[in-house]
């Protein structure tokens, strides 16, 4: 179950509080957003072991507010990162969303080092697979697994040259470096082209969908 909760200072926050009060926080419950909590709230959602989800793009560009996201993994809950609607986000690039949720966070604690670029990375596999309660089947690459990665190119100007892995990935990574998608064994990109998606069709389709919506809309 998910739930958008203490988005609005002064308006909405308070509503963890009212869930863990009624007793409908547990493992089976992901917040989003979750931008103004008192230290009370934060641990009941870790007492109850309820996951948070951060979508940093979401959050600035409506005014929800800072993501407080190591006062959460300080605690030891869960956290994982997330788009939230491409609507307002403009697009769905987890690059860009690794990067602002540490500079935000790093900046709101003037730390440069508050959160390292290897902690980022797992926020955005493993601990959002965990997050969700996944974590048995992807988020990492372990025997028994699905066969989940991402390969991205080094040898581009904007990643080259090598250094450090997570840094590299969570700093400097574009989609544009992405040169294969595998996901449970298949290859869905190779050579930075997509192999299973026809994306003209896909766009056409979504003008048409569109046009549909504004017609029945009467929306000129």
């Amino acid at each position: 179950m998910t739930a958008h909760v203490n988005i609005y200072r002064g308006k909405s926050d308070g509503e963890i509080a009212d869930l863990a009060k009624e007793n409908m926080l547990g493992k089976d419950v992901q917040l989003v957003h979750a931008t103004h909590v008192t230290p009370e709230e934060i641990k009941a959602v870790a007492d109850s072991g309820a996951s948070v989800s951060f979508s940093p793009y979401t959050e600035l560009r409506i005014g929800f507010g800072i993501a407080p996201t190591g006062d959460f993994l300080a605690t030891g809950v869960p956290v994982g990162l997330s788009i939230d609607t491409t609507a307002l986000s403009g697009n769905a690039d987890m690059f860009a969303i690794m990067k602002t949720i540490e500079n935000m966070e790093d900046g709101r604690s003037e730390n440069e080092f508050k959160l390292p670029a290897r902690r980022v990375l797992e926020l955005a596999t493993i601990e959002g697979a965990r997050a969700m309660g996944v974590d048995d089947r992807i988020g990492s690459l372990r025997p028994g697994k699905r066969a989940d990665l991402i390969m991205v190119s080094t040898r581009a100007l904007d990643t080259a040259p090598f250094t450090d892995a997570a840094h590299l990935i969570v700093e400097a990574a574009q989609p544009a470096n992405v040169d294969t998608v595998v996901v449970d064994g298949r290859i869905l990109k190779h050579h930075g082209k997509l192999t299973a998606l026809d994306t003209r069709q896909i766009i056409g389709n979504a003008a048409a969908a569109l046009a549909g919506v504004r017609k029945r809309a009467n929306w000129a």
